[in-house]
């Protein structure tokens, strides 16, 4: 969903020295940067020597992260010779919130897995180490008892023979691409699927161990058509932009990479295949892995901990009530927003639904499904965020409409049919925190919501209108007021509102001032104007299905 880099933010060569740090990096960029370290770890030559960024407690080295926050603002890492560090780099992390600070005054760096333990003191670690994979087996048994290595499965390897599974058309497809990509046909050779590195029956998923072979042109070009609603275990966004960085080859046979592909493909699908748990998939340079001891429970807690990350599933309980006019989702806890979780959910309420009930909206939370902000869309761009450019706007709803149409497609749309009319999806733009009235939000994000008529397959959106004062400067905000209010032929005017637009109508709102003032008497006169029959509102955050 994201577009090419800004030319404000393009990097490249520069022969007379190092090139200024791209001014489109924002915040948020520099947020994913951490969050990527925390998951994969540092090598010792990317440590600082000089200063630590601080963050959570956590410390962390300014020009590495700098360098990573520029691929998620540009598209590609920063070299270290393209930007100068010290007081270059510390004063652009400052003027974003961070805190910046000298080694002397740092406690100890950021913990890390990439700490290059030596074999026999001669031979450096390499991805190839036999006992990561068996560190790896031992973890998995300290947490979930039996553990089978090398499982074999008696799945068919051909399109042909799958044609009973659930996604055997986009399994075809797929197929067909790798048929393409370099012209060869027959490349799957094995009449059922080759042994998976680990099984853990209970709960039943498997763990694939990937090294450097496993990431090449032709898996990238098949995770490209993965559907939506595939429930993974890793971070598949991730797989592609390491298929894109390693570009691996194997021509040994000539057709190793289209057959490595292929096998792998089959392995993430074994859950729809064979109703198994989501494939998990760990990335050989990763982490140091026997650098982890099975013996020591703070390494099998903190192992446990990542295992958990991938394999977490929600809990769901339902209530119903006598005569309902509406439903709605709700959601306490942690929520990110994937299409596919977002669409298991709502299959979840149709397979749940309450006999001979139907209603006329179903309704989710704000933020029930998120997208990434286009890397090309700078704040400059977006201009004033209060009253944003039109076609800056215009490029954030179309990506927000791609996710509407994503997770209410035919399948889900004809079921949904049957117990309600209309859809509303909370629809926000990724963010490092939700919003909430005391969560400090700079970064630029937009709060959209989608709805979705079922009978006539439209949708019409709105979005968020009155920040929060915490979030005030980053929100793209909404301000026509008039996509609030919807037109139904069944209903008349429909009022909706996304997390925080109610408060215009609490009684103290009264007494803003500014810009507030004029959107809070706008929006009271045109409500009185409008006098819709129902309103539907989106809050982000839910104790529990009692509220």
């Amino acid at each position: 969903m994201s577009a090419g880099a800004s030319a404000t933010g393009a990097v490249g060569s520069n022969p007379t020295g190092p090139t200024m740090i791209p001014k489109n990096i924002e915040r948020a960029h520099v947020l994913r940067a951490i969050r990527e370290v925390d998951s994969v770890g540092l090598q010792k030559e990317r440590l600082s020597r000089k200063f630590q960024l601080k963050y959570n407690g956590k410390y962390y080295p300014p020009k590495y992260i700098l360098s990573i926050a520029n691929k998620y603002a540009n598209g590609q890492e920063l070299r270290h010779s393209d930007f100068g560090g010290g007081n270059e780099s510390n004063n652009f992390l400052r003027m974003l919130g961070f805190e910046v600070t000298s080694m002397i005054s740092a406690q100890k760096p950021i913990a890390t897995l990439h700490k290059e333990p030596t074999q026999n003191n001669e031979t450096k670690h390499d991805e190839r180490c036999r006992k990561c994979k068996e560190h790896v087996m031992e973890l998995l048994e300290r947490i979930y008892g039996t553990v089978q290595q090398n499982h074999k499965f008696t799945v068919r390897t051909h399109p042909d023979d799958l044609s009973d599974t659930v996604f055997n058309a986009k399994l075809k497809e797929m197929h067909e691409k790798l048929q393409n990509h370099r012209g060869f046909k027959e490349f799957v050779k094995a009449e059922t699927l080759p042994n998976c590195d680990y099984f853990v029956p209970n709960p039943g998923f498997v763990v694939e161990f990937d090294e450097s072979q496993h990431f090449t042109e032709a898996r990238r070009l098949v995770f490209e058509d993965y559907p939506h609603e595939l429930q993974l275990g890793y971070n598949r966004q991730r797989w592609m932009e390491l298929c894109g960085k390693i570009k691996a080859r194997d021509n040994d046979p000539p057709y190793r990479d289209e057959q490595r592909a292929w096998y792998d493909t089959l392995r993430d699908f074994l859950p729809s295949i064979l109703g198994l748990k989501p494939t998990v998939r760990l990335f050989a340079k990763d982490f140091v892995w026997c650098s982890l001891d099975p013996d020591k429970q703070s390494d099998i807690e903190r192992f446990a901990k990542l295992m958990q990350s991938k394999t977490e599933a929600w809990k769901i309980k339902v209530r119903e009530d006598h005569e309902p006019f509406l439903a709605r989702v709700i959601v306490a806890g942690k929520w990110d927003g994937k299409i596919g979780e977002a669409k298991k959910i709502l299959e979840y309420v149709f397979e749940n639904w309450p006999k001979g009930k139907k209603v006329k909206f179903l309704v989710t939370c704000g933020g029930f499904v998120q997208f990434d902000w286009p890397k090309s869309l700078s704040r400059l761009e977006i201009g004033d965020n209060k009253n944003p450019n039109g076609e800056a706007l215009s490029s954030l709803v179309k990506e927000a409409d791609k996710c509407a149409r994503s997770v209410i497609d035919g399948g889900l749309r004809e079921k949904l049919r049957e117990v309600t009319e209309y859809v509303t999806l909370g629809i926000d733009s990724y963010k490092e925190r939700i919003s909430t009235t005391s969560n400090l939000i700079t970064e630029p994000h937009i709060e959209l919501i989608f709805l979705a008529d079922l009978r006539k397959g439209e949708f019409r959106w709105t979005g968020k209108s009155y920040p929060t004062s915490s979030q005030q400067h980053g929100l793209v905000r909404i301000a026509n007021l008039g996509s609030h209010f919807l037109e139904l032929e069944d209903l008349g005017k429909v009022m909706i509102l996304g997390c925080h637009d109610l408060t215009i109508f609490n009684p103290r709102s009264k007494n803003a001032s500014g810009w507030r003032k004029k959107v809070n008497n706008e929006f009271r006169a045109l409500s009185r104007e409008e006098n819709p029959a129902v309103v539907l509102q989106h809050p982000h955050t839910t104790d529990s299905i009692l509220t």
